[in-house]
């Protein structure tokens, strides 16, 4: 069988290290880094097929020019004809965002400057009508919901869910002296919690979340929850790009195999926040603990958005921010704001980033 073709549409620090682990991952034939600089994609290109090669891995590696603006794009990405899509488009990237020292907002106000981009990308996308499975990676929690609710979406993201499961899996072997395969974890959680349990130490006040943990069919729960709260030092800077490549690399590998994976994902099948799941055939599936119902698992998730600043996301995909959202946006843009639409989301992005 044929190994498939990745298309990654980005040139910036989480493209170009995704790209770098693909190349190195042994699962696809060919990979095509993409975007408005088609000199800037051939010499990430470049560099990956040095790298990987070095390491004995000699995938396709090319580098394209591709602008979703361009009235070339549905031709451009159609004669590239990927197996899978991956976006991790935004108007200014979160490790930015931080450096700036213009007042700050709640991370989910920032949403716009995601939204707004995959907006626009998923509208040309869907004229392309390709036959491929899309990862969206911008803030997908929360934006991959809103393009689902208002038209074509993202299969589901990466990261966020996935990344505490190792710290559960390397604490729970070291106290139970146990391999890791002999231990199943299940996680219901959404963006905000993982920040808490990968840290200097976590609050008990952890945001909404559902665990069942396991080892040799044991119920290991309570020192899965201990574990959680266990200091672990961790940086959140440019090379936290590379931990979530590898979260891109282990649900790019559970779509390629042809057995039932099982796996943690952010927003599976536009889902808010994220879930425990079964990947075959292309299809996701919720694989909750038999205690959890799917309407309690979803409510988890949204229970979870007030810590970042939003309140609620409604059936149309218009967000609602939380009081505390609006009081900041006072301080940045000189006025509160209550809402974005998939419709204001250009706009009201402009602000931010004039603000910022």
């Amino acid at each position: 069988m044929d190994k498939p073709t990745l298309l990654i549409v980005s040139v910036g620090e989480l493209g170009t290290n995704v790209l770098e682990a693909a190349a190195r991952s042994g699962l696809f034939s060919r990979i095509v880094i993409a975007g408005r600089n088609a000199a800037k994609a051939r010499a990430r290109a470049n560099g990956a097929l040095i790298g990987a090669g070095l390491e004995g891995h000699y995938p396709t590696i090319v580098g394209e020019q591709l602008d979703v603006d361009n009235p070339s794009f549905v031709k451009d990405i159609k004669a590239i004809n990927p197996d899978f899509v991956f976006t991790t488009a935004t108007l200014m990237p979160w490790w930015q965002v931080d450096q700036s020292s213009a007042p700050k907002l709640p991370f989910g106000g920032y949403v716009s400057l995601h939204l707004a981009v995959m907006k626009t990308f998923r509208d040309r996308l869907a004229e392309a009508d390709l036959d491929a499975i899309w990862i969206g990676a911008s803030y997908p929690d929360v934006v991959n919901p809103i393009l689902c609710r208002t038209g074509f979406g993202p299969l589901c993201g990466i990261g966020n869910v996935q990344e505490p499961i190792p710290k559960l899996l390397s604490g729970l072997s070291n106290r139970l002296q146990v391999p890791t395969d002999e231990i199943s974890v299940r996680l219901v959680a959404q963006h905000a919690f993982e920040y808490p349990v990968l840290s200097d130490g976590a609050s008990a006040d952890l945001p909404p979340y559902l665990l069942h943990a396991e080892a040799n069919g044991n119920d290991v729960t309570e020192l899965a929850r201990e574990i959680l709260l266990e200091p672990f030092p961790f940086t959140f800077d440019l090379f936290f790009n590379r931990v979530t490549a590898s979260a891109a690399i282990q649900a790019f590998d559970s779509f390629v195999i042809p057995e039932a994976t099982a796996v943690h994902l952010p927003a599976p099948n536009g889902l808010v926040g994220g879930y425990p799941v079964t990947v075959q055939n292309n299809e996701i599936k919720l694989d909750l603990h038999p205690a959890w119902s799917e309407a309690d698992a979803i409510d988890t998730n949204l229970r979870s958005l007030p810590c970042e600043g939003i309140e609620a996301i409604e059936a149309d995909g218009s967000v609602t921010f939380t009081e505390v959202t609006q009081a900041a946006f006072a301080k940045l843009v000189g006025k509160p704001i209550e809402r974005v639409t998939i419709h204001t989301a250009a706009e009201q992005a402009q602000e931010i980033l004039k603000a910022l």
